[in-house]
Parts: structure tokens; sequence; C-alpha cells
């Protein structure tokens, strides 16, 4: 009888221990699956997210001279990711986003899957994080119209010693997360100096035509200092390339245009100078080079006012 109850103990004990294990693995499986199941569907709302997002840069299309800006608020912090690739075999380089939003504690999704930003020239930080973004635009011109320039910002910015055309351009658009203190007025954001102030996050030369940021200097023509202000050097170098290519690409069209002008009796005078400012473009290794193309564009766009009517190239 003692070897019996032994035997049916010993049992007994097996099936508990197995039950432990199974039931071990059975919780495993469950919380792996459940795991996996969220972490996709959270990469699939990031990757929906991330496309919604870039809907939001068509209507900041001008195709006119004034500006336009928006705003988007999220329910939570959200990050969106930008990268820039001016090399990649698309028409004029290509954007991508991606997304995520921050969950339980200080806890973030997963970063979603990158959606292409097609025909867009954003400037930004590489990172933008916040709950609301800033979203404005400018037209950009070299001479002729080449695209918009798109802003994505989240943060607070001080303007010192602006320029009154500075002023106007984003009190015209009402952009809120920039305001114009004097230097004894308290910046709770990122100080953007104008003049020759040492303390300041980001140096702004109308002189030299240079913006210096995070020990870099990003040259810029027109309305590119606000791409070069509000951008990391990285993806602002990058879209000026892409603007570049761009306006290799249009100006074959312009010339193309200037073939049939001279039939109408038209002097090409601009033929060359557009050449040679294509050949600039085309060949572009930094944004120190928009100074010779600077120069060369408003050459090509006094010979054009110059025109007679019908004989102007644009």
């Amino acid at each position: 009888m003692l070897k019996r109850s032994n035997k049916k103990a010993i049992e007994m004990g097996f099936n508990w221990l197995f039950a432990i294990i199974a039931g071990g693995f059975i919780l495993f499986i469950a919380v792996y699956s459940a795991s996996k199941f969220i972490g996709i569907s959270e990469q699939k709302y990031g990757t929906e997210s991330a496309a919604k997002f870039v809907s939001l840069f068509d209507p900041l299309e001008i195709g006119l001279v004034a500006g336009k800006s928006s705003e988007i608020d999220f329910v939570k912090n959200t990050r969106v990711f930008f990268d820039c690739d001016a090399d990649v075999n698309a028409p004029f380089g290509r954007q991508t986003i991606s997304f995520s939003e921050q969950m339980f504690g200080k806890k973030w999704s997963e970063k979603s899957n990158r959606v292409s930003i097609k025909n867009k020239y954003v400037f930004s930080e590489n990172v933008v994080e916040g709950k609301r973004f800033y979203l404005f635009s400018f037209p950009f011109s070299m001479p002729f119209s080449i695209g918009d320039i798109v802003i994505t910002e989240s943060g607070s910015y001080c303007f010192y010693d602006a320029p009154n055309e500075i002023v106007d351009d984003i009190e015209g658009l009402n952009i809120k997360n920039v305001i114009f203190p004097n230097l004894t007025t308290e910046c709770n954001g990122i100080k953007v100096c104008f003049g020759g102030h040492s303390k300041c996050d980001i140096k702004v030369s109308t002189s030299e035509s240079y913006v210096e940021k995070n020990g870099k200097k990003m040259y810029y023509y027109g309305n590119l200092i606000y791409g070069a202000i509000f951008s990391s050097p990285e993806n602002y170098e990058c879209n000026v390339k892409r603007l570049m290519s761009k306006l290799n690409e249009l100006g074959k069209i312009y010339i193309s245009k200037i073939k049939i002008m001279e039939r109408e009796d038209c002097e090409p005078k601009i033929e060359a100078k557009l050449s040679m400012e294509m050949g600039i473009a085309k060949s572009i290794t930094s944004s120190r080079d928009l100074i010779r193309l600077g120069i060369s564009s408003e050459e090509i766009d006094e010979i054009n006012e110059a025109g007679k009517p019908g004989c102007k190239l644009y």
C-alpha cells in the first residue's frame, strides 16, 4: 500500500508540473502574439498618420507671390522624422517622413514605415517633436519660379533685430510661434539674431547671405533664408540640391522657349547666361554655390525685364 501511494503522489506531482509548464508556454504565446499585434497595429497607425501628415503639405502649395500657414494639433506628444536624399534616382531627389507617438509613461510607439513626400521641399529639423505643429510656406524663384519652401516646426522662436521685410513676412502669415522681442525681453524659445550678438542659437548675416547654426554656415538666396533658419543643416543642404536639380530641368524648357521666341524676332540675350546658371545648378556641391547662382539670377532677371513686349521669357 505504501508503494502504491508514493506512485500516485509522483503521478500527481508530474501532472501539476506539466500543467504549470504548459500553462506558462500558452501564456507566453498569448503575450507574444498580443505584443506583436500591438506592434503591428502601432506601426500601421503610425504609417497612416505619416501619410495624413504629408497630405497637409498640399494646401501649402502657393503658385503665387504670397505665403501660406496652418497649424495641426495632436492629442499625444508626437515625433515626426524627416529624411532627405538628393542623389536617389527619382525626380529631383526624394524626401520621406515617418511617425511615432508617446505611449504610456515615457515609452514611444514603434517608428512607422517611411512615407514619400513627392514634389515637395520640406525644410525642418531631422526630428520635430510636440503636440502642436506649425506649417508655413514661401515661394522660391531663381529667377523664375522653382517651387515652394515648406517649413515644419513645433518650437518657439525669438527673432532679434530682424529686417522689416522678415517681420512683414512672418506677421503677414500670422505665424504664432515666432515673436520679435527687444534685447532686454526674456526669450523662452530659440534665439535667432540678425545682428552681431554672440549669445544666440542661430545667427543670420544678411550682408553675406548665410545662416550659422550648429556650428555650420548655410548660404541662402531669397526666401531660402527661412529654410536655413528652421531646418537642420543636413536637411537644408539636401533640399537646396533638390531645388537646383529642378532649376536645371526647368531651364531646359526655357531654352526651348527661347528657340521659339527667336522666330518672332526676339533677341536671345538670356540664353548664354541661363545655360551658365544651369551648369552651376547641375553641379552644385553645397549651398555656398548659391552666391554665384544669385548673381547670375539677378542678371538674367534684369535682361528679361528689359525685353520688349512679347519677348520676355517668364
